[in-house]
Order: structure tokens, then sequence, then C-alpha cells
């Protein structure tokens, strides 16, 4: 029995489209699927991998103003941010492609000892095999490209779990894929909960994991891992210093975009900002007065820089320690709610 998950708009609650949610089987097959095209792929010559990157990052840029309106749609990113990732997916995937071309072995002098003398030893570099990703909702074209550009640059297949909520992307981005001429079963996309990312992350045909996301199910997916080459990209806990000599113009205009770009859901977000005592006054007014002048409204809006919360959990997630300044007696200086 198969089920299917409504991919819905953060901003207004609408239904965007219906996507299958892969079964335990789905999973298997897909794995399978990647499993049976690795030779090929790992065969596959560097000029022709980095000819499909650099191909796929052509159809993005061609399908940028429908990719950055799909992203605002099932994410809730205001447009202009949703095109900037669209720029950057490019370039990630152009990066990759001329990497592709330098992924390459080293020789290695062995005369530091008395039997080396004369002697040469040299590595190559292989494919690893079957790569796992999982992937979050906050930038769902470009984390994705994180991930899946280097796995064909280095002519690994890989299966992907996007964020649930935002699968669609990530499915446009495999038809981009193929039809740049990546093989089939290269890049295999499943969609699901956690129940997929446990299916995914444990199953023995897998070589490598790579996750982004939050600290405790990389702990979880770390224990899955057990040998197999992992990567985790976790959340961060970003500060602004700001000393006496800054450029305030400069200083502000970055912590707004820093603070306040996709509401603060990234995890390079600007959270706590340290100003030198004699510019404080000065950077904190302006800084005020900048954060009001931020529009808030529909994410597919050309003037909105603010959009909805991801889900109805956002706000306590975007403002963390709002209780510890509150019982501090530290109040707001704009806004805040207070309650």
């Amino acid at each position: 029995m198969t089920s299917e998950a409504q991919v819905i708009n953060p901003y207004d609650g609408s239904v965007i489209a219906s996507v299958r949610v892969s079964s335990e089987q789905d999973v298997r097959d897909a794995i399978g699927r990647a499993v049976k095209v690795a030779p090929a792929l790992a065969a596959l010559p560097a000029y022709r991998r980095s000819a499909i990157l650099d191909k796929t990052a052509s159809l993005i840029d061609d399908q940028a103003a429908d990719l950055a309106r799909l992203m605002a749609q099932e994410s809730g990113k205001p447009l202009k941010y949703a095109r900037g990732e669209v720029a950057r997916a490019v370039e990630t995937f152009r990066f990759a492609a001329d990497e592709a071309q330098r992924i390459h072995g080293e020789t290695v002098p062995m005369d530091a000892a008395k039997g080396g003398v004369g002697k040469i030893g040299y590595y190559m570099r292989v494919p690893v095999g079957v790569v796992a990703a999982i992937t979050p909702f906050n930038f769902p074209l470009n984390l994705v490209g994180h991930k899946v550009a280097p796995a064909v640059a280095a002519g690994c297949p890989i299966v992907l779990k996007p964020a649930p909520a935002t699968p669609l992307t990530a499915l446009r981005l495999a038809e981009i894929m193929l039809e740049a001429g990546l093989p089939e079963g290269a890049f295999e996309v499943v969609i699901g909960g956690a129940d997929v990312g446990e299916w995914l992350t444990t199953d023995p045909r897998v070589a490598m994991i790579t996750f982004t996301g939050s600290p405790g199910v990389a702990r979880a997916i770390s224990k899955n891992a057990g040998l197999r080459r992992l990567t985790l990209e976790l959340g961060g806990n970003a500060a602004t210093i700001i000393d006496e000599d800054a450029n305030l113009t400069q200083a502000v205009s970055r912590n707004i975009m820093g603070g306040y770009a996709y509401s603060g859901q990234t995890c390079i977000s600007v959270q706590r900002i340290y100003v030198h005592r004699s510019r404080y006054d000065e950077f904190r007014d302006r800084f005020v007065e900048a954060a009001g002048k931020l529009r808030l409204g529909d994410p597919l809006q050309e003037s909105t820089d603010i959009g909805r919360g991801f889900n109805d959990a956002a706000p306590t997630v975007t403002e963390p320690g709002g209780a510890e300044r509150r019982k501090g007696g530290r109040g707001w200086l704009r806004g805040g709610g207070g309650g």
C-alpha cells in the first residue's frame, strides 16, 4: 500500500503538490539501483562527469525563475533569497565540474628510509561507492547540490532524502540531472521522515553517509554509520563583533542580512552581536531603524523581506533566549511580543 504526503505552502497553508512517501522497499530498491549503476559511474571519464555537472549548472541557470518560485512556495523563503540560492547552486555545480577534472592521486618519494632509495610510491583516488545523503528544509536546492555535485564529481551514485516538507526542488533537480546526461540510478530521491532516514543509513550497501541538520539526529546517524565514512554539517551559534573602528553602515547592513534573511532560519544566522561600548548607542539605534524597515508578507512578492516561519515551531526556534532576556530585565527594542 502506497501513501502520499501533501507539500504545504507555509505562508498561506495551500497545498502545492502531493508526493509519494517512500516505503522501506522503495528505499531498498533505490539503493539497489544506485549499487547497480556504481561500476558504470565510476568508470565514466572525468571529462564526462565534468560535462554533466556543467550542463546541470546551465540548466539550473536557464530555469532560475521557475526554481526560485518553487522554493518560495514550498519553503516560504522570500523570492529574492530564493533567487540568490539558485545562483549559489549554479556556482556549486560549476565548482564540482572543475573538481571532477582534478581528482587524482599522488606520487611519494620513498627515500626517507634507506630501503626506499631509488623507489617511489603512489596512490590513486577511486569512488567509495553509494552515498546516502540527508538534507534540511532551509536550502532545498543548494544544500542538496552540496551533496549531489561532489558525489557525481567523484563518480559515486547518491541516494538523497530531502526534508519531507520540501521535496519538490530535489525532485526537480533529479530531473534536471537526467536531462544533463547523468545515468539513471546515479541520483535517487526517497521521500519521508525519520523512518526513511533510518532505512537509508542502516543499509549495509551504503558506503558513505552525509548529513546536514541537527546535532541530535547526527548522533543517531553516527551510531548507524559504524566504520563507514561520515560527514556531518550541523547547526551554528554565530556571533558578530563590532569594534570601535568598524564601518557602521556596513556593519548594520550585514547584520540585518545575517540576522533576518529567511527569518533567521539558517545555520549561520547572526544570533548575538557584541558592540564596542563607544559605538553601542549609535549601532543600536541604526540597527533598530533598519530592522523596522523590513517588510513582512507573501514570499512571492518582490518587496517581501521576511516571510512566515517555516512552521508553527519556528518562532520558538528562531527566538531562543527570549525568556532569559525578560527574566534578566532586558526588554525588546522593537517588536518581540514580550508575552
